[in-house]
Order: C-alpha cells, then sequence, then structure tokens
C-alpha cells in the first residue's frame, strides 16, 4: 500500500524535510542523500529501482560495475539511516503525523500515519496505521485490488486502537508502565545518544602537555614530535568519569592523545575532545563555532558574533579563587564529517565543571531553559563555575547556541 494521494505524498514530504533539520541528518553528505533518494523514488512509485548497485551508482556517484561486496557504502549508510530515524522518533517529545522508516535488509522505505489531520487527539504509537509502500513487483493493474482510501485507515484504526488500549489495560498493566518508563529518558541520556547508535568505537581524546624551560609554569601543550607527553590529574579524572558513564550507555570508546589523533581518525569516530589550550583540535575545530578560546596567551572564551563579548578568570584576586569558564559543544563537524563533543575549560576547574555538566542531570536540565528539542540539534554552552580555594562549584550557563 502506498500513499494513493497528492496530499498524502505531500505529508510524507514534509516529514521528510523536518528529518533532514535534526542534528542526525544536517551537515552530512550522505544520511540525507540517501534517505531522499529513496523516498522520493518510493512516491514516484519507482521502488523497484531501489537496489544496492543502482543506489551506489545513483547517489553515490559509483561505477556501473562496481563491488558492491568490497564497497559497501550503500549497505553503511543504510544502516546508519535506520539507526538515526529510530533515535529520532524514539527522543522526539512530540508526535509526528507521518513516520518513515527503512526496514532492516530493504531500501524501500514505509510510511506510516501516526495521526490523522482532522484528529484532535494523536494516535497512540502503540498502534500504526500502515500507508508504505508494497515492496513486490508491479503486476497488471486488474489483478490489484484497489488501494483503500485514508479514510478506512483512519476508522480501523480508532476501532483496532481501542480496543488493543483497553486489551493492555486490563491484562498487561506492567507493559504500559514498562512503555511510559521507557520513554522518560534523562538530559544526560539524551545528550550522549548520537554516540550510542553510531556503528564505530567513539575516540576520547585529551590534551596533552610536555615539560620545556620556556613555559611559564615549566609544561606546554606537547607536539607530535614529544616523546613523552602526559596529562594532567583533572583530565585523567575526567576519562575515568566518560568511561564509566559510557559503559552505562553501551558506549564503546577508546583513548587517543591529541599528539596520536588524525583527521582521518575523526572522519571514522565520533570524538570527545577534553581540554582547550593542551589540545590543539579543541581550538581547532571550535574556530567554526560561535564561541571559541582566544589563542595564547589571552586565554579567555569570545563570542565570535559579538567580540567584546568575553569570559575570561578575573585578576586581582589569588589564583585558587578565581572563577573559570568553560565551553561543551556537541555538534556534526564539517571539517570531519562527523559528530564531536567538547568538554574544555580555560582552567582545570573550568574543565572539571563541564564534565559535571555533561554527566548530571540536574544541570543538562538547563538546557531545556534554552530550548525544548536541544537534544535533537547541535549545540554549544559557555558555563561558569565558582572557584573556592581551588575546588570546583557547580556550573552555570552564561550563554549557549543552539541550532
Amino acid at each position: 500500500m502506498y500513499p494513493a494521494s497528492e496530499q498524502e505524498r505531500q505529508l510524507v514530504r514534509n516529514e521528510l524535510a523536518e528529518l533532514l533539520k535534526t542534528v542526525h541528518f544536517t551537515n552530512s553528505k550522505r544520511y540525507p542523500a540517501l534517505l531522499l533518494y529513496v523516498v522520493e523514488k518510493t512516491l514516484e512509485g519507482r521502488s523497484e529501482d531501489l537496489k544496492e548497485r543502482i543506489l551506489g551508482i545513483e547517489v553515490f556517484q559509483r561505477e556501473a560495475n562496481y563491488d558492491t561486496n568490497s564497497d559497501t557504502i550503500v549497505r553503511v549508510t543504510a544502516g546508519e539511516v535506520r539507526k538515526r530515524l529510530a533515535a529520532i522518533y524514539h527522543e522526539s517529545g512530540f508526535e509526528h503525523a507521518i513516520q518513515i522508516t527503512l526496514p532492516a535488509g530493504s531500501y524501500v522505505p514505509e510510511f506510516f500515519q501516526t495521526t490523522s489531520p482532522d484528529m484532535s487527539i494523536p494516535t497512540p504509537k502503540t498502534e500504526l496505521a500502515v500507508i508504505g509502500f508494497n515492496n513486490s513487483p508491479s503486476r497488471p493493474e486488474d489483478s490489484n485490488p484497489a488501494p483503500l482510501p485514508i479514510s478506512f485507515w483512519k476508522t480501523w484504526s480508532k476501532t483496532a486502537i481501542g480496543a488493543t488500549l483497553v486489551l493492555l489495560a486490563v491484562t498487561c498493566p506492567a507493559l504500559l508502565l514498562h512503555l511510559r518508563t521507557a520513554t522518560s529518558r534523562s538530559s544526560v541520556d539524551r545528550f550522549w545518544q548520537p554516540l550510542s547508535i553510531t556503528p564505530s568505537p567513539t575516540i576520547i581524546c585529551p590534551g596533552a602537555v610536555a615539560f620545556s624551560s620556556n613555559g611559564f609554569n615549566g609544561i606546554v601543550k606537547a607536539e607530535k614530535k614529544d616523546e613523552y607527553p602526559y596529562t594532567s590529574i583533572t583530565t585523567a579524572g575526567a576519562i575515568a568519569t566518560l568511561a564509566d558513564l559510557f559503559a552505562k550507555h553501551d558506549i564503546e570508546a577508546i583513548v587517543q592523545p591529541t599528539t596520536t589523533i588524525t583527521l582521518t581518525d575523526m572522519t571514522k569516530h565520533p570524538t570527545v575532545l577534553i581540554g582547550a589550550y593542551d589540545n590543539e583540535w579543541t581550538l581547532r575545530l571550535l574556530n567554526d563555532l560561535r564561541f571559541r578560546f582566544a589563542p595564547n596567551p589571552a586565554r579567555q572564551i569570545y563570542d565570535e558574533t559579538n567580540p567584546s563579548t568575553i569570559w575570561v578568570r578575573p585578576t586581582g584576586v589569588p589564583f585558587k579563587d578565581r572563577d573559570d569558564y568553560a565551553v561543551v559543544a556537541r555538534f556534526h563537524d564539517r571539517l570531519t564529517d562527523n559528530l564531536v563533543v567538547v568538554i574544555a575549560g580555560v582552567g582545570k576547574n573550568g574543565t572539571e565543571a563541564a564534565i559535571k555538566f555533561v554527566t548530571t542531570p540536574r544541570y543538562l536540565d538547563l538546557l531545556n531553559r534554552q530550548s525544548k528539542d536541544w537534544a535533537s540539534k547541535n549545540i554549544e554552552i559557555v558555563l561558569k563555575t565558582k572557584v573556592v580555594d581551588s575546588k570546583t562549584g557547580a556550573p552555570s550557563i552564561e550563554a549557549a547556541y543552539i541550532w
């Protein structure tokens, strides 16, 4: 069964447009290209063309005789599209009138109507009225029954859903409780969820320093040529905190310091960058965003859209009592075409505060004041923390940009 009217096809295209605006697809090239192609071909009634080789040629510009066994770009990309669609509908805070899915083992999308245009109460997701495309080869029209009108599905959905909900309420209260619990995820779950759906391990990339007689305190940012780079206790603690969090969220991770990670590594893996002035990748990738770290020796954060707005540790008070600032960012990077998370302070207290922020629900909940749908978008935040006798206080949001 396929969307029979132009109105229904337009509903699907509207949903597709909204999907392509989410962080799961924005700034990526492969995933939206494949999803857009298969949806349009299906709406055109040409699902028989959605084969691996044809997709490789039409979407990814492969040669006509390319080896699909060695070049798996279509399969890998389709797998990612499936995961991202599932993530969007799982984390969404509102009902979608249409849901688009890509069934496993197929490149033909299916469309599910979850609400009707004239219904004031959304149809529960436990029952979906299918208006998906029939995957079977086309046959003569006289051998196919006429498509049932959309009004049939409205009536059928109301009746079936009502019966199903009564049955669940009487016989399966535990299942209903489970469904409610599954959808109530913490803000920490929502922040890190994009990493949990990626097929490749996440790289935790800490900054590194080396001894030098030229540095203010005897150390400088480590370079690739340095034989014995090391990291601070603050950064080591951040790595341990993230490792524990990732284990709870089934996120596979490896640790690779800034002195060894390459651009190629970051194109293949999502990356978490820890530290600023000891991590060259943090400074480089944030240069495409709004809030940036000023080059040494300034050691401050500034707003690129308004350079007069700066965040700098105060002078005139003992260093152990100077408030600190940090940047937390989660975004799809244009250079690497992959997900990047930045956790970086001007000083060590700022980095400690940033780690608290991204691993504590009550702090991440502060983002709800900025945007209700922040979990599906790119995020950049400037944090402030009070410092008393070198101890780090709670983080607070100074500025946020969500797009």
